[in-house]
């Protein structure tokens, strides 16, 4: 966790491409790099071990 919530939302404001894992806009309809359509919302926190 970010120590400013500004900057945290901004970095955690992307979509994530399922196939090959690049960082695409939160308004992007496909990824940016290969063209697939499965993005998901990069996750808040890690997940636990």
């Amino acid at each position: 966790m970010a120590k400013f919530p500004e900057p945290e939302k901004e970095i955690n404001d992307v979509l994530i491409c399922m196939r090959c894992k690049a960082r695409n806009s939160k308004t992007a309809k496909a990824c940016r790099k290969c063209g697939a359509i499965y993005l998901r919302k990069k996750r808040k926190q890690a997940k636990a071990k």
